[in-house]
């Protein structure tokens, strides 16, 4: 077995406080070029990441941290195990995946691109962490008036069962399925609440589970604080807090619990050749 099908089958081993799950067989998905070189850029120079049309991934002056959870044989929200060079350096990365990739291949070559060239070994296992559950709020199931069933067709479409077909650019947020997300609102004409609660986890601070019992496809718009601002009581035009705005709006609040959730633990990890 080669180094990279040794690695990656070593990913693939899960704890789950039970049995460990299936290895994975190793992908044979792999970028056409990758380029990975340390960025030297001054302190608070500019930098992201992003994918172009062509499936080619392209990250300027960001730390390795950025994507390490993309080599988790499953998703997962949180790392550990990771050394100071993982948060405090940053590199460049140039991968073009060939043509015609699917956003499936396109993960796969990731993966395999952070085991091979940072000779990484992980695992997955659940660990306790405090996180939320989303309910109704009022124990009389009513909901709060941005929060109605959706008109729109959302369901996924046979027999591939994916999404519904995109919207036009600029179409209204409030009139197609899936969700439109800033700093400060959230609009949707057709989401499942599995969806909102896992969308609203950085905002709560925690992973939020849903434990509303909607089921079906909800229009939403949600208009609340940017996370970090003070609201000023003073002023009519501030909107509320988060946990305000989802009880006032949306009829629903967040409850403290403890959940066990699926963490990737980095056992070893290089920094990765520059080339």
């Amino acid at each position: 077995m080669s180094r990279l099908a040794r690695l990656v089958t070593l990913i693939g081993a899960a704890s789950f406080g039970a049995p460990a799950m299936q290895a994975q067989s190793p992908g044979s998905a792999q970028f056409d070029v990758v380029s990975i070189k340390p960025n030297t850029s001054a302190p608070g120079a500019g930098g992201g990441m992003r994918t172009l049309p062509d499936g080619t991934f392209m990250m300027t002056n960001q730390p390795i941290r950025s994507i390490i959870l993309a080599a988790s044989p499953v998703p997962v929200r949180e790392a550990a195990g990771l050394p100071d060079w993982v948060n405090t350096e940053r590199y460049d990365i140039t991968a073009k995946a060939p043509a015609g990739s699917s956003r499936q291949q396109q993960a796969e070559m990731m993966r395999n691109m952070i085991v091979e060239r940072m000779k990484l070994i992980g695992h997955v296992e659940e660990q306790e962490r405090n996180t939320f559950a989303l309910v109704v709020a009022r124990s009389d199931g009513r909901l709060g008036p941005q929060l109605t069933r959706s008109t729109l067709d959302c369901a996924p479409r046979a027999p591939s069962g994916g999404p519904p077909p995109m919207p036009p650019p600029g179409q209204d947020p409030q009139s197609r399925c899936g969700m439109a997300m800033s700093r400060s609102t959230i609009v949707s004409g057709g989401v499942a609440m599995d969806t909102f609660a896992r969308s609203i986890s950085g905002l709560a601070g925690g992973m939020v589970n849903n434990r509303t019992g909607l089921e079906g496809w909800y229009a939403v718009n949600l208009r609340f604080a940017p996370p970090g601002l003070t609201v000023d009581p003073s002023s009519t035009d501030d909107a509320p807090q988060l946990v305000t705005a989802l009880q006032e709006q949306l009829g629903l609040k967040l409850q403290p619990e403890k959940t066990r959730v699926p963490i990737f633990v980095v056992d070893h990890i290089e920094r990765p050749t520059p080339n």
